[in-house]
């Protein structure tokens, strides 16, 4: 008798622990392990920025999604050469350009390209790490490998790989200010889906947009040229600019009466 009450006795201990432990916020023991190592990270974390080295006879390279959608190798690591990782389910990965915000895809041929939208049937790709340490992608729909040098093979377990199409995960050294994106071009974002992981956003995986120049790379402005975004002071002496000499003036901004 005495035995039975000091087991109900321990049982009730036990579940008061447990009940401790949720009050204050202590995260519940899963004894299973993770299969991946990608589950739940942190989608934004800068940390996790890489650069994907691949390697050819000649060079190594490194994948860019740029921002006008274009899928390409480049010899040095650039701002459109930031990849982002994320887990979307236990096999399978998003491969993110941070830089032009486009994701890598495969359509059903095995073609590269990058969308604005994670769509789960092309922009999908399982990860396997091989021996030599080396990565490899190939998407989930249709097996065939992320290879830059857009040579086209399915991936088989053990099967000799090209090595365009083997991975090395580089950390990021491209300051974290040339990958900001100007506000006034972008879409605006879900804070609960800043990537649009989910699909709830304009646009089109084949329309091109402009690319966008690093701040070091703008172009001086011609005389009469106003920017929108960086408009003329004004001068004390000339407070309406009659001095400046006109620029071209369009016709449509007289208009024409039929």
């Amino acid at each position: 008798m005495m035995r039975r009450a000091s087991s109900v006795l321990n049982m009730h201990s036990s579940l008061f622990a447990l009940y401790l432990a949720a009050l204050h916020g202590f995260p519940a023991v899963d004894g299973a392990p993770n299969p991946s190592p990608l589950l739940g990270s942190n989608w934004g974390n800068p940390r996790r920025y890489i650069h994907l080295q691949t390697t050819t006879d000649m060079s190594n390279f490194y994948m860019e999604i740029s921002l006008n959608g274009q899928v390409r190798k480049t010899t040095s690591r650039g701002s459109y050469s930031v990849i982002l990782l994320k887990a979307q389910t236990r096999q399978s990965v998003a491969i993110l350009g941070v830089k032009s915000n486009r994701f890598l895809c495969m359509d059903t041929e095995g073609n590269l390209f990058s969308s604005p939208i994670c769509k789960e049937e092309d922009c999908l790709f399982n990860h396997a790490l091989l021996e030599n340490r080396y990565d490899v992608y190939y998407s989930a729909r249709n097996g065939m490998l992320v290879n830059l040098d857009r040579a086209k093979q399915v991936y088989v377990a053990g099967q000799n790989l090209p090595p365009s199409a083997l991975f090395l995960p580089e950390t990021n050294t491209i300051p974290l200010e040339r990958l900001l994106h100007r506000g006034k071009r972008n879409r605006p974002t879900n804070p609960a889906d800043p990537y649009n992981t989910l699909g709830n956003g304009e646009g089109s995986d084949s329309l091109p947009v402009p690319e966008e120049q690093e701040p070091d790379q703008g172009q001086d402005q011609e005389p009469g040229q106003v920017s929108k975004e960086n408009p003329l002071s004004l001068n004390d002496e000339d407070p309406w600019n009659t001095r400046t000499k006109p620029g071209p003036v369009s016709p449509r901004s007289f208009g024409s009466m039929g």
